[in-house]
């Protein structure tokens, strides 16, 4: 499958780093496709819009403050929109208008799916490698699309993924940031996640 993966920054570059390991056609949307962070990574680098044109799946890993305005104009309407992006701004301001809900809102034929955005990047990709049981969140508006990027996260590793339903779900996800920068803090990194324990079904 063909993915345009929108963020050359560390999130960016990790998941594009892993879809192309499972043997997915990647190209990363920068808005310095020649800037030297770019040519580091070892992938096909375009703008925004082209890797959106290449993308049949498009991944949101941008900061939630550019995210909207590196959109428009791409080539997205009715495809798959994986975003993992969050506001800059959430450490330490209320959030208004969660980013997940804001994008589907500028862009409503987007198959928009809310996902990873509270997770370590190099754990969003190798979930195994913390040693312990934890779990990653899904929601969006469309079920299809839903359990398409569900398939995905499986061929990533995950095994506990808790589907909180639809968009409205954004807002709680995205205020588990500040919450982040604090455990990271008292851990002096990144090697945690969160895990619901809850009884069998």
């Amino acid at each position: 499958m063909r993915f345009g993966v929108m963020g050359t920054g560390q999130v960016g570059s990790t998941i594009a780093g892993k879809l192309a390991a499972l043997g997915h056609d990647v190209m990363l949307g920068s808005r310095e496709p020649g800037g030297e962070n770019a040519k580091k990574l070892g992938l096909k680098v375009g703008t925004h819009a082209e890797a959106a044109k290449h993308g049949e799946w498009i991944v949101d890993a941008m900061p939630g403050e550019h995210a909207i305005d590196s959109l428009r104009g791409c080539d997205i309407d009715g495809k798959i929109l994986i975003d993992i992006g969050n506001y800059e701004s959430a450490v330490d301001q209320p959030i208004v208008t969660p980013l997940g809900e804001a994008i589907q809102a500028a862009f409503p034929k987007v198959r928009l799916v809310k996902t990873l955005n509270s997770i370590s990047a190099h754990l969003m990709v190798d979930p195994a490698s913390l040693g312990a049981a934890h779990t990653v969140f899904i929601a969006s508006n469309d079920a299809r699309a839903k359990a398409e990027v569900t398939d995905l996260l499986r061929a990533f590793g995950w095994k506990d993924i808790l589907d909180l339903g639809d968009l409205t779900a954004c807002r709680a996800m995205e205020q588990l940031v500040p919450m982040w920068i604090q455990l990271e803090k008292f851990y002096g990194g990144p090697d945690f996640n969160l895990a619901v324990a809850r009884q069998p079904a």
